[in-house]
């Protein structure tokens, strides 16, 4: 049972890969750290301070390395590393029985090996 159970979520992912054009754009919500995360049509993404709306982080296209899509066993993977800040971020549309609009994102910091990992929720 198990196994077909792994069967059925790889070709859920495969599937979803074929349908999944681009990474989905808008804005999330980090409640833990009140931050606004806007992903722009471009892939632009910019880092708001969600109460006052002041700009936190541009992240400039130029200063991105190892910028990647992908599909993987978590789902769709959009991922960078940003020599500014000094990490790896990750922004994951999940494979869920229940679809919706929230986002994982999740923060390599290169001085640790703690990375943060938190579900951000999508702003209507």
């Amino acid at each position: 049972m198990k196994k077909l159970l792994a069967v059925l979520f790889v070709a859920a992912v495969m599937v979803a890969g074929l349908f999944a054009e681009e990474f989905p754009k808008g804005t999330w919500i980090d409640s833990n750290y009140n931050a606004e995360w806007v992903i722009g049509a471009d892939m632009s993404i910019k880092l708001y301070d969600a109460t006052d709306g002041s700009l936190i982080q541009s992240f400039a296209k130029d200063k991105m390395q190892n910028e990647k899509l992908e599909v993987t066993e978590e789902g769709l993977v959009y991922q960078f590393y940003y020599k500014d800040t000094y990490r790896r971020y990750y922004f994951i549309k999940p494979v869920r029985l229940v679809p919706d609009a929230n986002l994982l994102l999740q923060i390599d910091p290169d001085w640790t090996t703690t990375d943060y990992k938190v579900d951000i929720k999508f702003k209507k």
